[in-house]
């Protein structure tokens, strides 16, 4: 298993940032080549044990299926989810802590790769930085555009 830690502060209020992240619309906005992320449960997106679906879209040509359950969900606090994208399961999240005026956001992934894939384990470290610091980046990004 891999661990990435990442944090990142915004001008945003917590509840701003909450709500922003608790809408499956969002998480395609964000998260690193995703083309599309849709829910595939009925009711609202922030309850444990609801589901969606997610492709990724490497350099036009790959395209990878991402399977997602909220695992954790706790209002202007924590959102969690646990997924898989082929050989690789991962669970991924968000803390969120007022900080001054505005919102600290801490993101978190477990990378756990299954047969084939781990052959990779000697990258999921720097892989996972990556995708961290991308889905910190576009996030930031992304909530600047509603305001601060």
């Amino acid at each position: 298993m891999t661990q990435i830690r990442s944090t990142l502060s915004v001008p945003q209020s917590l509840e701003e940032v909450f709500a922003f992240l608790n809408a499956s619309e969002s998480h395609a906005k964000f998260i690193p080549n995703m083309a599309a992320f849709h829910q595939t449960s009925p009711g609202g997106f922030g309850k444990v044990g609801v589901t969606a679906e997610g492709l990724l879209n490497y350099w036009g040509m790959l395209r990878i299926a991402v399977h997602y359950e909220v695992i954790e969900y706790e209002p202007d606090r924590q959102l969690a989810m646990k997924g898989e994208m082929g050989p690789i399961h991962f669970k991924d999240g968000y803390i969120l802590r007022k900080s001054g005026n505005g919102t600290e956001i801490k993101f978190w992934l477990d990378l756990f790769p299954t047969g084939w894939a781990k052959l990779f384990s000697p990258f999921m470290g720097l892989i996972g930085k990556v995708h961290a610091w991308e889905t910190l980046r576009n996030l930031k990004r992304e909530l600047e555009k509603i305001g601060g």
